[in-house]
C-alpha cells in the first residue's frame, strides 16, 4: 500500500480599496483561499471627518467568496459578506451615536495585472441591523442625563433595519505566495 501527500501552495493577498482611500477612509484587508474555488476577505476601516463633516467609523467585513472560474482570486465570484460597525454622525441636526451589523450578498470580479497584482470590482447589498443613540444638535444637551441604564451608560433610543450596498468599491490586491 502506498500513500500519497499533495502538497498546495496558500495564496495570500493584502488589499486596499481605493474609494474608501480617496475619500480619506483608510481600508485595508487580507484575502486568504479556504479551497479549490473558494476565499474569505476579510477588511477593516475606518473614517473620521470625511469631507469636513462629523462622520465617524469603525468596520470590520468579513467575506466568503466562490470563484466561477475554478480558481480563487481569479475573474467573477459571488459570495456572502457580513458588517460590523460603530458610528457617530450628524445629519438633519440630529446626533446618531451607535452600532450595527449586517448580512448580504456580493458580487465581484478580480481583473489580474501580473501575477502578483490584481484589482478587484465588488459590489453587495445587504440588511443593515442597528440600535443607536439619537440626540438632537442644541448646545448643552446632555443626552446622557436623558436615557442612561441603571450603570450610567447612555442606552439606545432607536433601532431598526436598512436595506443599503455594505461594500462597493474597487481595491487593488498584492499576492502574498
Amino acid at each position: 500500500m502506498s500513500l500519497a501527500l499533495q502538497g498546495k501552495a496558500q495564496l495570500l493577498a493584502v488589499n486596499t480599496d481605493v474609494v474608501m482611500d480617496a475619500i480619506m477612509s483608510p481600508a485595508v484587508g487580507v484575502e486568504i483561499t479556504m479551497g479549490k474555488k473558494s476565499s474569505l476577505n476579510i477588511n477593516g476601516m475606518f473614517g473620521n471627518n470625511l469631507f469636513g463633516r462629523d462622520v465617524r467609523f469603525n468596520a470590520i467585513q468579513p467575506e466568503w467568496r466562490v470563484y466561477f472560474s475554478g480558481r480563487p482570486m481569479y475573474h467573477h465570484y459571488c459570495g456572502i459578506i457580513g458588517l460590523l460597525a460603530s458610528y457617530k454622525t450628524k445629519y438633519d441636526n440630529k446626533w446618531h451615536d451607535g452600532d450595527g451589523g449586517g448580512i448580504g450578498l456580493s458580487l465581484g470580479y478580480v481583473l489580474p495585472l501580473t501575477n502578483r497584482l490584481s484589482i478587484d470590482f465588488h459590489t453587495s447589498l445587504g440588511a443593515f441591523f442597528y440600535h443607536q443613540k439619537e440626540y438632537e444638535d442644541v448646545e448643552g444637551y446632555d443626552y446622557d442625563a436623558e436615557n442612561v441604564n441603571e450603570d450610567g451608560y447612555p442606552v439606545a433610543n432607536a433601532h431598526g433595519t436598512r436595506y443599503i450596498p455594505l461594500r462597493i468599491g474597487i481595491s487593488v490586491a498584492y499576492t502574498i505566495k
